[in-house]
């Protein structure tokens, strides 16, 4: 039942959103700050709020220019500012074509700490590009954390498609409607200035809405393994079965978190919302060997440190806390995935007995932080083992629980085993 009272309450909430826009729309509108778009624009309100946040602004000669189209460079700007991801000023540019003295490097190097943004997939970011509307639903389905349960879909994004899942939350969160003559979302098409703006304050609206608290509330924090982010391309005939839809709980899984990544985010996503219980899962990304230091992304000795004063923060606040291990990955496939981008990764990890070993040594540290803080676990590695038959490569690719492409991630069925090891706590756990 926690499931569809989950999905109802999702449902509700859209329809709201969806109402308050159109009904925001009928009020008479204050007088225009932009001499391009007035009461009579349909995205006058919209363009106003932003501005009125700080969240935008016009061009020098007092304009707007409503339907000129959005470059990647300006969509991460007023997208990280209407998320509230602040600008970082790391010392080396992650992109060759975006210097650190360029307007817009903070918040491009914020997306993409954040895993929201990948690039082009050739090492370049294209900020003078102009953005589609497929992208632009994955980075604010991505900056807002946004999730979909919808069964009903436009009639150009279908399942298998890469932006199905970003559009579809979209849609459920009241933020689109799509062009409702065909039913049709258009993701290849350009997005205008006004667009932008009509949705980046929808989803503002969306998130002032949805973080009101809730006493019974329950958060699965963690990594893509939590957010289930690759399902859609991975696995399109499951691109929903990410373990906490699965069990009814909201999703603050963020792809590529380490803990440390996690705890810039983890007193706006955990603390701030004062839930019930949360289930936490990390450390798959904290071991991963950079070939550049040849060091771990996190030590061992700092990865049980942020551990341990997350939930210490969170104890302090009365709210439960469930620590997962993580899955036991296939190293030889993980080893093939990676070989192309760093030839010497298996040496990589020679000295510290293999990925699968130090994977699993991070996963030692989890039990013993749960073990020391007195807080439940729930050991996913063991639970995987032992319906794999054992932990070699060849039993877990044989159990369908790990995908067949890195060896790294939860298939559609390890998700399903996470979320009724999820399901029976919650059932167990007194309302």
């Amino acid at each position: 039942m926690l499931l569809k009272k989950q999905q109802l309450a999702k449902f509700f909430i859209g329809l709201l959103s969806i109402t308050l826009f159109f009904s925001m729309n009928t009020e008479k509108a204050n007088a225009a700050v932009l001499k391009d778009i007035n009461e009579s624009h349909w995205a006058f309100k919209d363009v106003q709020s932003l501005v009125e946040k700080k969240v935008l602004s016009g061009y020098s000669d007092g304009s707007f220019k409503p339907d000129q189209a959005v470059t990647r460079a300006q969509a991460a700007k007023v997208i990280s500012l209407a998320a509230g991801i602040k600008p970082l000023k790391p010392t080396n540019a992650s992109y060759p074509d975006v210097a650190t003295d360029h307007w817009a490097f903070g918040y491009i190097e914020a997306l993409k700490k954040a895993g929201i943004i990948h690039g082009k997939g050739n090492g370049f970011y294209g900020p003078d590009e102009s953005l589609t509307r497929g992208q632009m639903a994955k980075i604010l389905t991505e900056s807002f954390k946004l999730t979909t349960h919808s069964t009903n879909y436009f009639k150009d994004v279908k399942p298998g498609d890469w932006v199905f899942n970003y559009v579809m939350a979209l849609r459920d969160s009241g933020i689109t409607v799509g062009y409702s003559q065909d039913n049709t979302y258009r993701p290849a098409d350009i997005v205008t200035r006004a667009q932008l703006a009509a949705f980046a304050n929808r989803s503002m609206e969306w998130k002032a809405t949805e973080n009101t608290p809730s006493p019974n509330e329950i958060i699965a924090f963690g990594d893509s393994n939590t957010s289930g982010s690759y399902l859609p391309k991975e696995f399109p005939n499951y691109p929903d079965y990410n373990w906490p839809s699965l069990a009814g709980i909201v999703n603050a899984g963020v792809s590529g978190n380490t803990t440390a990544s996690a705890l810039k985010r983890f007193k706006q996503d955990v603390l701030d919302r004062t839930p019930s219980t949360v289930v936490m899962m990390f450390g798959l990304n904290d071991a991963l060997i950079r070939a550049d230091t040849k060091q771990p992304q996190v030590s061992e000795e700092q990865f049980e440190q942020n551990m341990t004063y997350m939930i210490s923060q969170m104890k302090a606040k009365k709210i439960e806390v469930v620590l997962m291990t993580n899955l036991p990955v296939n190293e030889t496939l993980y080893y093939q995935s990676q070989a192309a981008q760093n030839p010497t990764i298996k040496q990589l990890y020679a000295s510290r007995g293999g990925l699968h070993a130090w994977e699993e040594s991070y996963n030692d540290i989890i039990r013993k932080v749960a073990r020391i803080q007195n807080v439940e676990l729930m050991d996913n590695y063991l639970n995987a083992v032992k319906k794999a038959g054992g932990a070699t490569d060849v039993l877990i690719a044989k159990s369908g629980l790990v995908d067949p492409l890195l060896g790294f991630h939860w298939t559609p069925r390890g998700h399903m085993m996470v979320a009724q090891s999820v399901q029976a706590h919650v059932q167990d756990t007194p309302k």
